[in-house]
């Protein structure tokens, strides 16, 4: 699937005075993927038709992200994110999912499973931003308010397409690069951006980390352990506050886990998915 072809599947929600695209396919028992940064819900593509086949898959766009609204006047910080997502699911009519978050989309998974419990069935994270493990240098460069006069819009997506290649042990092609760029390919797609990087906050992410502990879903945690980005020891650090946490260090893979080794982990995460049918039947 490449990003026409993924973005083609997108609808779209009113949320106030703010829009969420987002993807809704399959049936059963929901399942919510969370894109981190800088990406969108395209970076899901992998997991998207094997998943679909048993649940009901919803990737949204978060705000300022994608194909969302990226108007220059809201806060896109990872605390209202979770709460815009809160709203979204009041919107389409959906009490609770399985909550899948990489990257900040972890970190707003984080939030929504300390601060909104009511909504989280289970949760899954793969290398996600937690405790002080961000931001990472590049991002607070791009966030510097001279970046939106010095870089023009060619000029940024060439960089980000740099820095990205560090987040896998693979050689990602050039169309899949450029599929997880495009939506920030245009001036309004770099500001949109820029102000995304302003809104990185560690506090955001030290401030629920009493709250770990509260956690009571079942929980895994899937890892590229040759992340640099986001290091290793930032999910046994996770496994080790929230209770019953599950890590599994994924081989040869580094902070894009599910491009990296798309069928271990497809295999992880549906095996995880599937224990929440058999805990229903059981009970």
């Amino acid at each position: 699937m490449n990003w026409r072809e993924y973005q083609a599947k997108q609808r779209v929600a009113e949320i106030g005075d703010r829009f969420i695209s987002y993807v809704d396919e399959g049936s059963g028992d929901p399942v919510i993927l969370l894109h981190g940064m800088p990406t969108w819900g395209f970076l899901w593509h992998p997991l998207f038709s094997s998943l679909s086949k048993s649940h009901r898959v919803l990737i949204p766009d978060l705000i300022g992200y994608g194909y969302s609204d990226k108007r220059d006047g809201f806060d896109r910080s990872i605390a209202k994110q979770a709460e815009a997502i809160h709203v979204w699911m009041e919107k389409i009519g959906m009490e609770r999912a399985t909550f899948v978050g990489h990257d900040i989309g972890g970190g707003v998974a984080l939030r929504l499973a300390t601060l909104f419990p009511g909504r989280v069935d289970r949760l899954c994270l793969m290398n996600s931003v937690c405790y002080d493990s961000w931001p990472v240098e590049a991002i607070l460069q791009l966030g510097h308010p001279e970046t939106r006069r010095r870089l023009s819009a060619r000029t940024a997506i060439l960089l980000m397409k740099q820095g990205l290649k560090m987040g896998f042990t693979s050689s990602p092609s050039n169309d899949l690069l450029d599929g997880l760029l495009i939506p920030y390919a245009t001036e309004t797609g770099k500001l949109s951006l820029i102000r995304d990087a302003v809104a990185v906050d560690t506090n955001q992410t030290m401030e629920i980390v009493p709250l770990l502990q509260r956690i009571t879903v079942p929980t895994l945690i899937l890892w590229g352990e040759d992340d640099r980005l986001q290091p290793v020891d930032y999910g046994e650090r996770l496994a080790w506050d929230i209770p019953g946490a599950r890590l599994i260090r994924i081989e040869q893979a580094c902070h894009f886990v599910m491009i990296d080794q798309p069928g271990e982990v497809e295999r992880d995460l549906i095996a995880f998915l599937g224990g929440a049918k058999v805990e229903r039947l059981a009970a």
